[in-house]
């Protein structure tokens, strides 16, 4: 049996020893947080990327391609669109509520 100066995980040495402890609900600390139904996933967030950055890019390019324009200018131009793309993601995550958007803080005039 452990002495009562000894350090516990719950307790310091030298602390006296807590007569009525609350029990710790475990149950519930071990249960994994749920996401509201219709929540976007990790996996959703991916595959919005793909159709918003990587898809538009690579159609562009074998478009032109396709089009007759050589392969250094149809890829340059499915780059340029992907770049667009990337900048474009974040606006449609906070469009579709999948990221919230950031609270503005009024800002007082000049000469007010």
């Amino acid at each position: 049996m452990a002495n009562d100066d000894e350090p516990t995980p719950s307790r310091a040495a030298g602390q006296p020893t807590p007569a009525a402890a609350p029990a710790v609900n475990t149950a519930s600390a071990a249960q994994p947080r749920v996401r509201p139904p219709g929540a976007p996933g990790i996996g959703s967030i991916f595959v919005l990327a793909f159709l918003v950055i990587l898809v538009p890019g690579v159609a562009v390019y074998v478009v032109l391609d396709w089009a007759g324009l050589p392969i250094g200018g149809a890829s340059m131009l499915g780059l340029l669109v992907v770049f667009l793309g990337l900048g474009f993601f974040p606006t449609v995550l906070r469009r579709l509520g999948w990221v919230p958007t950031k609270k503005r803080v009024p800002t007082k005039k000049r000469g007010s």
